[in-house]
């Protein structure tokens, strides 16, 4: 209970700290999303994949081969999500699924249950866009990349532009935009 209570403050201490650099530094995202806000409903459903950034252009490897893909969130059992990806590659649907789970003491972090990969959620207000999340991927081999995710198929450019502008301000100045040739792939699809 000491712990919980020491770690409590540790991290008001935090937010201040990170409120007070974000004034210095205008490009600073806010702080990212609670898990408590990410498991409410608000937050399950279909996500469709709009863009990535990244600090390398390797860690956007794995995406240029993709045509699109959709993130389906739900909640799992003892206080996990399961992440279930549907993605095209070209005329080719294929499904990944992944099981999340947060600890009250590094909040606002996700971890995957296999502990290759670390996630932390911005919502839509970064870039204007109340129907958008923004995921910061960190995995095992240290590569990172931030995806647009919208509610919808269709997101309009100036938020596609928005988002490019804000992830070049904290230096993410590779870029890619999903393709979309073939279109998505439904949950049924994928094999």
């Amino acid at each position: 209970m000491l712990m919980s209570q020491l770690w409590g403050v540790v991290n008001s201490l935090m937010s201040l700290f990170y409120a007070g650099i974000q004034v210095m530094m205008p490009c600073l995202p806010p702080a990212p999303l609670s898990t408590t806000v990410i498991y409410t409903d608000e937050y399950m459903g279909s996500w469709y994949f709009v863009a990535a950034a990244a600090w390398e252009e390797d860690n956007l490897k794995s995406f240029k081969a993709t045509d699109s893909s959709v993130l389906h969130i739900q909640k799992g059992a003892n206080n996990t999500l399961t992440v279930i990806e549907n993605f095209r590659i070209g005329d080719q649907c294929h499904k990944n699924t992944w099981r999340y789970f947060a600890s009250s003491v590094i909040d606002p972090f996700l971890f995957r249950t296999d502990f290759d990969t670390i996630a932390l959620i911005w919502d839509g207000k970064l870039i204007n866009c109340p129907s958008c999340i923004i995921i910061l991927f960190m995995d095992e081999d240290e590569e990172s990349s931030a995806m647009l995710f919208a509610r919808n198929e269709n997101t309009p450019d100036e938020v596609i532009q928005e988002f490019k502008s804000k992830m070049e301000c904290v230096y993410m100045e590779d870029f890619l935009k999903a393709p979309l040739k073939h279109g998505y792939c439904k949950l049924d699809e994928a094999s």
